[in-house]
């Protein structure tokens, strides 16, 4: 896991890399699955603090590749619009 940050923190992972596979599909798959346990939850009247929990927990992740795309060397600047836009639906969906 510290390898994984840490390439990706330190510009070692190409911007398609990124954006394709970690942001589109590792982190759509990741928020989704985090969102439908906080739908789950709130369904079950569960406090409305784990409800929350289970909703930001993946946005330490968001942030990270969010920030690894923009420092990325050569990337397209719609791929920068389409990233904060991702990170924005995300947070506040």
């Amino acid at each position: 896991m510290k390898t994984f940050i840490a390439q990706r923190w330190h510009g070692l992972v190409g911007w398609r890399t990124l954006f394709w596979r970690d942001l589109l599909v590792v982190g759509t798959s990741l928020n989704l699955l985090m969102t439908g346990l906080a739908l789950a939850l709130l369904s079950q009247d569960a406090p409305i603090q784990w409800v929350l929990l289970a909703h930001l927990l993946p946005l330490p992740y968001n942030l990270l590749i969010v920030s690894s795309i923009w420092s990325a060397p050569q990337r397209p600047k719609i791929v920068l619009g389409a990233s904060v836009f991702w990170l924005v639906l995300f947070v506040a969906v």
